[in-house]
């Protein structure tokens, strides 16, 4: 089954728009609110594409490798970082990947953030999603502490109130872990709420955690390779997110 494709031509509301618990303080009181929409990090809200090559090749430069293309590099953003470093090295050596993704996050602290742009509307986008009443958080496998530091720098989740990286999380995606921890945080159930990324990792995670998952076309992996995994919504612009989500 192909999933369900919002361009920018059409609109369509949400099909779960309730489930998200929350305590009113002026009254004391529960309150439904809108499920929670959690989303992925690198090619989902953010260009980190420059950036993620930039600080891949420096690592694997000073580990005596050769800098690997932006296509291979963007095929290897699937993974987490020290399986990453495995994938580009062939290295089975689990300390020697570790202490690459260490140095990798090393790097990424120092010269990751100038390379990075939030991609058109992304923003916007946001900023209604909150004001419909949705409780927003992120997950991602790239390291928590860099990507709060991004989002501070591009200034676009003041509304997140659950933002978790790989060191934050029992495992990475494609585990659920992080989802489920996610949704625990935002008093939200995993059935009603929502997981958006942008590549099969986040998929597979999504599933896993019973949540309903849209992918998007923007980010670092092919549209035909996400055409061919059973999403429930594939999103092809930003403000399509706005449509659907009602």
């Amino acid at each position: 089954m192909r999933p369900r494709v919002i361009s920018t031509m059409e609109t369509v509301r949400a099909e779960s728009d309730i489930g998200h618990a929350g305590l009113d303080i002026t009254t004391g009181h529960f309150m439904i609110k809108k499920a929670a929409i959690i989303f992925d990090h690198d090619g989902t809200l953010v260009d980190s594409i420059a950036c993620t090559v930039h600080c891949t090749n420096k690592v694997l430069e000073q580990e005596g490798f050769a800098p690997a293309s932006v296509e291979k590099i963007k095929h290897g953003m699937a993974f987490p970082t020290v399986e990453r470093f495995g994938f580009h090295t062939k290295i089975q050596d689990r300390a020697v990947l570790e202490r690459m993704g260490a140095e990798f996050y090393k790097t990424i602290n120092q010269e990751g953030l100038d390379h990075l742009k939030l991609y058109a509307g992304i923003r916007t986008s946001l900023t209604t999603l909150a004001r419909r009443g949705y409780a927003l958080g992120m997950v991602t496998n790239n390291e928590g502490r860099f990507v709060r530091r991004a989002a501070a720098r591009l200034a676009y989740a003041y509304d997140f109130s659950v933002i978790l990286g790989e060191e934050n999380v029992p495992a990475p995606k494609p585990f659920p872990d992080g989802l489920l921890q996610a949704c625990a945080g935002l008093g939200a159930l995993p059935e009603n709420s929502w997981y958006i990324g942008d590549g099969k990792p986040d998929f597979e995670a999504a599933r896993a955690a019973s949540m309903k998952c849209g992918l998007v076309s923007w980010g670092a992996h092919p549209r035909k390779a996400l055409e061919e995994l059973d999403a429930d919504i594939l999103f092809d612009d930003p403000k399509a997110l706005v449509r659907f989500f009602e």
